[in-house]
């Protein structure tokens, strides 16, 4: 993975000094080495001749080609390339490219895809698989064409107005080249400390007021001359999901794929192995393969769920040595939680995605193995969620009449803690479901929660509206699942995976976000979900590999991060740190809570204050104003 950062400014000079500042801000992105180039040219506009100057920065994490000929910015001619990804079929992209005529000079991926841009424009993305967020500059035409893949694993924000444009693979480069303090919006605020989540925008924008996002799928063209941009989909996956029939016979193999695809690599390569059903198909893969010991998977053990022991029966199955990586969430202090702030760089949940996935993923690169498989995806495609996607299946099985499927659901899950919470009616028409997922993690949720959190927050709070695009979404499960994986709580995912990982400059590979994937999300509620089993396409898959402990488990918990812990511990300094936020006031009564949570532990542990700290975190760690 790598970092970009790009500056263009139209009638004066670059600040140099501080484009090179910006670029280095990335170092943790790609700590293998800094690249630069100036760009200079008189464009013709509408209203006459300008000069237009630039700074292309790049910082390497070197996985392909570890060589100084493929650092970048790579330029050939007049084109020159900055790229953050992997295109995992590379060496199959080149060796059609070198039978229409075109050399290479190097053993990497970067100067395929800049032959492929070169040649194809942005609809030859169409042909690569893996992730990435690209700029090509066109120097004898003075266009700049950016683009991400088709997730969005790889971001790429960017920044314009009359006289400047800046694209960066962070959101800190670009304020940081602007001498600007970045702002959110007050709305982005009411809907985070309402719901707890902030999901992405449909057209692009950002929750930092002026920054936006090139979108998933998309390409942004960019005329330096006219100083004029146009946008356009190279891919849609609402259409590519839902107009391709799903083909049960051939998942395996696509999978298989996937995971081989996602091994190219020259430098080690690991798997994180969490003890769930996804990333032990992946290891059952490898071994199928006989690839496993290619690959050095690792395991970590927070002591709160059986994650761990599973992780431990696959290995142990298999006579897999692995490395075992000890997890203490909790005592971590108040810099530690500040540092994740700064890297994410969005409000986000006090979870373990968040906040103990960089302490592991800190572990692995200090073992030099600087790209990690993971299981992300498996939940969003093949149906993961009981709490998020399972009414959609019962709502289209009661829609079908199909009672059957019903009833073996409803008695299947009596004493599943997340099926209760979908709040059905009494019986098989009671599947009718009465509420949609966006309200769950609302303040007025109660639970456990001090039932009167809203008496603490302003008006506007209270009556802010859900992001989530599932929150009233009525459709099929098929519908749903892409719906969330467009714009819904994948990206949450990706955005986190993305920053944690890169914090210790490492790269996070996802097979079952192979693109090829992507029709089974409307493969049918039945495939999905059968009585007490969800991901059911992935659970049948096992004996095509390696049967493992995993297949058939129900409880699957994540990594966890044990809040109240790091919480109590500290006390004080998050009391003092949420006390002085500017960006809290006027929506919540700061100091009312502040002194309720002193005298009782529900309130310093509740949902609200958990969001307060997380967006007074933001605040010191960005220097973030109010907008």
């Amino acid at each position: 993975m790598c970092g970009i950062f790009m500056i263009f400014e139209r009638g004066g000079p670059v600040n140099e000094a501080r484009a090179r500042q910006a670029t280095a801000t990335l170092a943790h992105r790609g700590p293998d080495g800094t690249g630069g180039e100036r760009f200079e040219k008189r464009l013709d506009g509408p209203d006459g001749a300008s000069l237009v100057t630039g700074y292309l920065g790049h910082t390497r994490l070197a996985v392909l080609d570890p060589q100084h000929r493929s650092d970048q910015p790579m330029t050939r001619g007049d084109r020159t390339l900055l790229h953050n990804g992997e295109i995992y079929n590379f060496r199959a992209l080149r060796a059609e490219l070198e039978r229409r005529g075109s050399r290479f000079s190097t053993e990497g991926d970067t100067e395929v895809l800049l032959e492929l841009l070169s040649t194809q424009g942005a609809p030859g993305l169409n042909q690569a698989h893996g992730m990435w967020a690209l700029c090509l500059l066109d120097r004898a035409a003075g266009t700049l064409l950016a683009a991400r893949d088709r997730y969005g694993k790889k971001p790429l924000f960017y920044f314009h107005d009359a006289t400047r444009l800046c694209i960066a693979s962070e959101i800190a480069p670009i304020f940081k080249y602007l001498g600007q303090r970045p702002s959110i919006g007050q709305a982005q605020i009411e809907t985070y400390l309402r719901h707890g989540w902030l999901f992405p925008d449909a057209m692009g924008a950002t929750h930092i007021e002026g920054v936006r996002q090139v979108r998933a799928g998309h390409s942004l063209g960019f005329d330096l001359a006219t100083w004029a941009s146009t946008e356009q989909a190279y891919f849609s996956l609402d259409a590519y999901a839902l107009g391709s029939q799903p083909d049960a016979d051939t998942l395996a193999d696509t999978l298989r794929q996937a995971v081989l695809e996602r091994l190219v690599a020259d430098r080690p390569v690991g798997l994180l192995l969490s003890g769930g059903i996804d990333s032990s198909l992946i290891l059952a893969v490898l071994r199928a393969e006989n690839l496993h010991e290619r690959v050095t998977c690792f395991t970590g053990d927070a002591g709160k769920s059986d994650d761990a022991a599973y992780a431990q029966a696959c290995v142990d199955q298999l006579g897999i040595e692995h490395v075992k990586v000890p997890l203490d969430y909790g005592p971590a202090g108040l810099d530690g939680f500040l540092a994740v702030c700064k890297h994410q760089e969005k409000p986000f949940p006090l979870i373990g995605n968040a906040l103990a996935m960089p302490q592991l993923y800190a572990q692995i690169a200090a073992r030099d193995v600087p790209v990690v498989l993971d299981g992300t995806g498996g939940d969003e495609i093949f149906g993961g969620y009981w709490d998020r996607q399972h009414s959609f299946a019962m709502a289209e099985a009661h829609a079908a009449g199909d009672e059957a499927w019903l009833r073996e659901a409803i008695a299947a899950n009596q004493n599943n803690r997340k099926f209760k919470a979908l709040a059905l009616g009494d019986g098989v028409g009671g599947a009718l479901v009465s509420g949609r997922p966006g309200a769950q993690g609302a303040v007025l949720a109660g639970g456990t929660e001090p039932a009167d959190q809203g008496d603490f927050v302003s008006a506007s709070v209270a009556q802010a509206a859900s992001s989530d695009p599932l929150d009233g979404f009525v459709g099929t499960l098929g519908q749903a699942l892409v719906l969330d994986a467009s714009r819904g709580r994948l990206h949450e995912w990706l955005w986190q995976n993305d920053r944690n990982a890169m914090m210790s400059g490492i790269e996070n590979r996802s097979p079952l976000l192979d693109h090829r994937l992507a029709p089974f999300m409307h493969s049918g509620y039945r495939n999905k979900f059968a009585g007490p089993w969800n991901k059911l396409e992935l659970r049948k898959l096992f004996p095509s590999f390696v049967e493992l402990p995993t297949q058939w488990r129900q409880d699957k918990q994540g990594f966890r991060w044990v809040y109240g812990r790091f919480l109590r511990q500290n006390k004080s300094a998050i009391m003092e740190l949420v006390a002085a936020s500017k960006l809290l006031q006027g929506h919540v009564r700061i100091q009312a809570l502040l002194e309720r949570a002193s005298r009782e532990e529900s309130y310093l542990e509740c949902a609200l204050l958990q969001r307060m700290l997380c967006l007074a975190g933001l605040e010191q760690a960005m220097d973030l104003a109010g907008g």
